[in-house]
């Protein structure tokens, strides 16, 4: 399969693609020429790589003639449905939701993160204008303290690169 390169959001937007967030634990854009261009290259790609009984099992039917009845038969010449039909089966979303989505993701001034022993610590700039965490614990006696022992980058962007397998953003939606 060939995986999402989040880059491309805006062209996927453009176009009206979609996103498939969970193809066996990837994430998937069907409407890119790049990647999948429609629905009929991903399904190929999909079949030829998991086979079609998979692809039956992520479906809502009980058998391959059932969806070949349902799906190809009666959509032959309606390729909506068939993309319908792979939202459904893989999480989907439009490339403007999944867009907001990777915003969500981002660090920015203030936010306040969390580890996974749920610890808090938010995002602050230093005297040195230097992006850092600061403790955020109320139990903490150290709250609201830099310290050194926290990273620091000059970019927002590395602080988080280094720092996101153990800190995560707490979104609210």
């Amino acid at each position: 399969m060939k995986k999402f390169n989040e880059n491309h959001i805006d062209e996927l937007i453009e176009t009206g693609g979609v996103v498939l967030q969970n193809v066996h634990g990837q994430t998937v854009a069907v409407g890119l020429d790049s990647e999948y261009p429609d629905a009929a290259s991903f399904l190929a790609d999909y079949i030829e790589e998991f086979g079609i009984n998979d692809l039956v099992k992520k479906s809502r039917y009980k058998t391959l003639q059932a969806m070949i009845d349902d799906t190809v038969i009666n959509a032959w010449c309606n390729h909506s449905a068939i993309a319908t039909m792979l939202f459904r089966m893989f999480d989907g979303l439009s490339a403007d939701d999944y867009a907001k989505k990777l915003v969500k993701k981002e660090w920015h001034l203030g936010d306040i993160l969390e580890d996974d022993e749920g610890h808090k610590a938010m995002i602050v700039q230093d005297n040195d204008y230097d992006y850092v965490l600061m403790d955020v614990d109320f139990k903490n006696k150290n709250a609201f303290k830099i310290y050194s022992h926290f990273d620091y980058s000059a970019e927002l962007s590395t602080l988080q690169a280094t720092n996101s397998r153990c800190w995560h953003k707490i979104v609210e939606d």
